[in-house]
């Protein structure tokens, strides 16, 4: 009876990992950061990325499955990509991010309203924005699942940042949740860009992002299921040896 239950077990475990390996839904290619997008295969974003430059190669991270490009002739321009983990399959990216400084005096100086005229010029008017003083200029704009920009959107979404999110793709996002926490997580497809002021005209540098959090989420939740499904399977497995293992006395 123990034997039969335990091949039972193990059957739905087998069928639970192959559950958790399904694909990932289509994302629209739309909007896009430097022609990379959210849902994108890893192959593809290496090739998109690495025509930003023709001198320097595309590092890859195996820590976060993760795509990189610094092109210093830029003022210090950091391209990242970021990938799903198995058992999404293939890689696809979740995140994008893009940060560029000033590079202090003797670097071209990067202008407050030509940056944002740039990005306004990409993705339309900002959706949301928050003026932080000393803390910095942040601009939302936020789309919703097929891709289409909002002219508004709940005001907690400000609170949403994909970096935040990085660790949780291997390790799966926390198991409560908070309400900011489920808003992000259901909601924030957006491109974020955050504004490091020198002054009223002039930055030392700008971050801008594009991330799918509810993408991302359930990349990370199908991650963290067959993590627990394969430590299950071990368990089982380690417990059947040692019902194997009977000493004779």
């Amino acid at each position: 009876m123990n034997r039969s239950l335990s091949t039972i077990a193990l059957l739905l475990l087998a069928s639970d990992v192959l559950l958790y390996a399904q694909p990932q839904p289509a994302t629209p290619h739309t909007p896009d950061l430097l022609g990379i997008y959210p849902g994108m295969t890893d192959r593809a974003a290496r090739i998109q990325l690495q025509k930003q430059s023709s001198s320097i190669a595309v590092q890859a991270s195996a820590s976060d499955s993760g795509l990189s490009l610094t092109i210093n002739e830029r003022n210090a321009d950091q391209i990242q990509v970021y990938m799903t983990q198995a058992p999404n399959d293939p890689p696809t990216v979740w995140r994008i991010a893009r940060t560029q400084s000033s590079g202090g005096a003797a670097g071209t100086p990067l202008s407050q309203t030509v940056v944002l005229t740039a990005l306004r010029e990409k993705y339309g008017k900002e959706t949301l924005n928050s003026d932080r003083g000393p803390g910095g200029l942040y601009l939302y704009w936020i789309f919703d699942a097929s891709g289409k920009l909002l002219a508004s959107a709940d005001a907690v979404l400000q609170d949403c940042d994909g970096g935040n999110f990085i660790t949780y793709m291997s390790s799966g996002p926390p198991r409560q949740l908070t309400d900011t926490q489920k808003a992000c997580y259901s909601s924030f497809f957006a491109v974020r860009a955050f504004f490091n002021r020198r002054d009223s005209q002039f930055l030392n540098a700008y971050t801008v992002e594009l991330v799918n959090l509810p993408y991302a989420y359930k990349a990370a939740m199908n991650t963290v299921n067959a993590t627990n499904v394969a430590a299950q399977k071990a368990r089982q497995d380690e417990v059947d040896r040692a019902n194997k293992n009977k000493p004779v006395f």
